[in-house]
């Protein structure tokens, strides 16, 4: 069985998304622009400023509603089909929950917003 990724939308519209719903709702974030191909003058730069490989995709900052004893969330996104979270990412997600952060892999923009929501995410202040 093949994978269609054609009419599949990339990872990065997937985040365009989330990212305005994030936005619509007033949630404070940030992405750390760590993915994309450098020059290795770049790459040695980055990482003397404190890049590290693994680097979730979203941070959300503000505590969850429904959980406000945790820090904030952690989301590493992917394209719905295909896609897979590399050992440094899946170190970055364990070491976030062990310091409070809520974390999950989403598989979509639809299904990081669900989550968002199960988490008491989505009433716009």
């Amino acid at each position: 069985m093949s994978i269609d990724f054609v009419s599949i939308p990339s990872e990065e519209d997937e985040q365009k998304t989330l990212v305005e719903w994030l936005m619509w709702h007033r949630i404070r974030f940030c992405h750390v622009p760590n993915g994309g191909y450098r020059t290795k003058r770049e790459g040695a730069k980055f990482k003397r400023l404190g890049v590290q490989k693994g680097m979730v995709d979203i941070l959300i900052f503000d505590p969850p509603p429904a959980y406000p004893d945790n820090v904030g969330v952690a989301i590493e996104l992917k394209r719905r089909k295909g896609g897979r979270v590399t050992a440094e990412q899946s170190a970055w997600l364990n070491d976030l929950k062990d310091r409070g952060w809520v974390v999950a892999v989403c598989r979509g923009a639809m299904e990081a917003i669900r989550f968002l929501q199960e988490l008491g995410f989505g009433g716009r202040t």
